[in-house]
């Protein structure tokens, strides 16, 4: 896929809701794109979107290539007999960034209404209120009701997803910006391998997946493995570039318009105390790859967040995990960044490392 396929796709993918738990459009719509590379795609029980390469090799292993599908968002606590509602947040969502700030409000019958965080009008806030970020607890959403049978009547009920509402900029250089482009990027690099895989069939066997759950657990990939068993897995899942002024020379050296990042190493920490340290012989066989390929690769290590992989190392007697993908700016918040030439790099790299996978890789971790 060249830079602007990527980018429509991108814009398409962005734009469907699919708070964690409510993934069922964004699933059928990976369905459908995954089904023009191979016939043998399902969702399994759980929601997963699972497509099926079959290798040329005898014992050849399976190697599963995945990106979530869910995103951050809200899930409906209590509605006021005014029809303001109020919500509690799903995965990491920074609260500073809430106020004034638009969401698309899910009904009972899957539909997405259009609201507002509310906030007070500057001239009335006190120089405290102006100087401070208010809590989740303190907003409220708005979406024009006189009182709460309005949302009943269209169907929004306490437990109810809501999301960030619809954005997407391109900006210069390449680089696009807007609501939940992180899971949507690694989605789209699952549309290049399986273009790639249908002009050439692999050695191995690839699972290309779409998970559910991984800002609420981080374990849809965990229950993909039991649908269709894997012997290493890759999550499609960048690190945050630290090229801005807040974080230049503090964070970490990843950088947009730099190459691919690998995480070697990712640690929660926060009562979780889980990660994932990257499998030696995957990663050598990454950085030959890109290097064969003039792919630039981009080392990351970090404390205080994880993937999917966590859980997924957990697994069969053991699956061989790495974390990489587009390095991305402002993740997690209404208006995340990443430059579509990483995306491009990210999906090129992985296609060529499925192509040297045969049946003769090293599982082992020494």
């Amino acid at each position: 896929m060249e830079l602007e396929q990527l980018k429509k796709k991108l814009k398409e993918y962005m734009a469907i809701p699919r708070v964690s738990g409510y993934e069922k459009e964004m699933a059928y719509a990976l369905k459908k794109d995954l089904l023009k590379y191979t016939d043998d795609v399902k969702i399994d029980r759980v929601g997963n979107c699972i497509a099926s390469f079959k290798g040329s090799q005898k014992d050849a292993p399976t190697i599963m290539i995945f990106a979530h599908m869910d995103t951050i968002g809200f899930v409906i606590k209590r509605i006021d007999p005014d029809g303001f509602i109020y919500v509690d947040r799903v995965g990491g969502v920074p609260e500073k960034v809430l106020t004034g700030t638009p969401v698309r409000v899910g009904s009972e019958d899957g539909k997405y209404h259009p609201g507002i965080f509310g906030t007070r009008a500057y001239h009335i806030m006190s120089d405290a209120d102006k100087a401070k970020a208010d809590t989740l607890n303190d907003l409220f959403i708005d979406v024009g009701a006189k009182c709460d049978q309005d949302l009943f009547d269209i169907g929004i009920q306490v437990g109810c997803p809501v999301a960030y509402g619809e954005a997407y900029y391109e900006l210069l250089n390449d680089r696009v910006s807007g609501s939940y482009i992180d899971a949507a990027a690694g989605l789209c690099n699952l549309l290049q391998i399986g273009e790639h895989l249908k002009e050439r069939q692999p050695k191995v066997n690839v699972l290309l997946v779409g998970t559910v759950w991984e800002e609420f657990s981080a374990r849809g990939a965990m229950l993909a493995n039991r649908s269709g068993k894997c012997d290493m897995a890759i999550s499609i899942l960048g690190p945050g570039a630290a090229d801005t002024p807040d974080q230049r020379g503090k964070v970490s050296n990843v950088k947009m318009n730099n190459g691919v990042g690998i995480t070697m190493f990712n640690f929660h920490g926060k009562g979780t105390l889980n990660g994932n340290i990257i499998h030696k012989g995957m990663f050598e066989l990454l950085k030959k790859t890109a290097e064969e390929n003039g792919i630039g690769i981009q080392r990351h290590a970090a404390r205080g967040a994880l993937s999917d992989t966590a859980y997924l190392a957990l697994e069969n007697e053991g699956v061989p995990c790495v974390d990489m993908g587009t390095p991305d700016r402002y993740s997690h918040s209404t208006l995340e960044m990443i430059d579509v030439n990483d995306l491009k790099q990210t999906g090129d790299l992985l296609c060529h490392f499925v192509d040297g996978l045969d049946k003769d890789f090293d599982l082992d971790r020494y």
